[in-house]
């Protein structure tokens, strides 16, 4: 099947884009959510690692490329509606959030008598700006 083939049996929204969820493929935990174009599918299928489109940036956002925590590829699925994409990720340096963390999903909703609030389940396991640090630098030269 040809990269166009495959491409065009997903349903893209209105800007081209399809969520993308990134899952560690052996626990199964969600790590992040991210978005991609085309582009970035076709990449991330060719090259194996994740690539993903950044909206805010409004360019391709390969993953790791600043904080070294790259997800290698074990697989790629598509849903049953054809419009999310998970992808299952061998997920380097065991960081997958910009916080520092495992997870993006690292807050979990909890009652506490009659009043709810989002509790931290999850520790910073490296500190973000020892992180991004050489990122910072290097764009600074």
């Amino acid at each position: 099947m040809a990269v166009t083939e495959w491409l065009s049996q997903i349903k893209w929204d209105k800007n081209g884009l399809i969520p993308a969820i990134a899952q560690d493929y052996k626990t199964g935990k969600i790590l992040m959510m991210a978005w991609m174009n085309q582009e970035a599918l076709a990449l991330t299928a060719e090259q194996g690692h994740a690539v993903y489109w950044s909206r805010s940036r409004q360019k391709l956002w390969h993953k790791g490329e600043s904080s070294g925590h790259q997800q290698q590829i074990k697989a790629i699925r598509l849903d049953c509606d054809s419009d999310v994409i998970i992808l299952q990720v061998e997920q380097k340096g065991g960081i997958a959030c910009h916080t520092g963390r495992e997870s993006c999903f690292f807050r979990k909703l909890t009652k506490q008598g009659d009043k709810w609030t989002w509790q931290t389940t999850e520790p910073v396991l490296k500190d973000p700006d020892t992180i991004y640090q050489k990122a910072i630098n290097k764009d600074n030269q």
